[in-house]
């Protein structure tokens, strides 16, 4: 049923999504899907949980540190997984209509705080790290270069979601050109 109900946002969008549509879809009753989920709202929230645990696996598999990749490198990759594939468009989908929605319902918006202070937390926990080890550029802003990784994760999302392939490949870039800003680095030029 989870399936199904992320196969609709992902080709049709979250408004499609209600009881009915996630039946037909499942190929099952009305009520068997309502057995699971009491509403549309209820669903929204099962499928931003899908999308989150989703992204924050993708996530956890960039490593920095000892053994891992350097700072500027698992920046770059932990950018690029907010940009929307045709494998993850559904979850980039949900994490922009939550981020819409959250304006209006004070429900969703307390989600996403919560999840906001996470990566807070996680992105200055890099940093620290990457300070200490003296892969940033010196006299870096901490607390600044965390807002502005955060707001690049927001705008690689924002962007691929609205961008064509040629698009992607400008992103790519313009992540690059950050990564090397932030670490005082030069600018990737090697092949993507």
């Amino acid at each position: 049923m989870g399936h199904a109900l992320m196969r609709i946002v992902a080709r049709d969008g979250m408004e499609a999504v209600s009881v009915r549509s996630v039946a037909a879809e499942a190929g099952m009753s009305v009520g068997a899907v309502q057995r699971y989920f009491a509403g549309k709202d209820e669903m929204l929230r099962f499928a931003l949980h899908v999308a989150v645990d989703a992204a924050a696996a993708r996530l956890s598999e960039v490593r920095i540190g000892p053994g891992g990749l350097s700072f500027a490198e698992g920046l770059r990759q932990a950018l690029l997984t907010f940009l929307p594939t045709p494998e993850t468009l559904a979850e980039a989908r949900i994490l922009a209509a939550f981020e819409a929605r959250a304006v209006v319902d004070a429900d969703f918006a307390a989600v996403l705080a919560e999840l906001d202070d996470e990566a807070r937390r996680n992105v200055r926990r890099a940093l620290d790290y990457a300070s200490s080890t003296g892969e940033l550029a010196p006299g870096q802003d901490l607390e600044a270069l965390t807002h502005l990784v955060l707001l690049l994760m927001d705008g690689v999302l924002w962007y691929g979601l609205r961008s064509s392939a040629s698009g992607r490949e400008g992103l790519t870039a313009a992540v690059d050109a950050v990564v090397a800003l932030v670490t005082g680095g030069p600018a990737r030029t090697a092949a993507r």
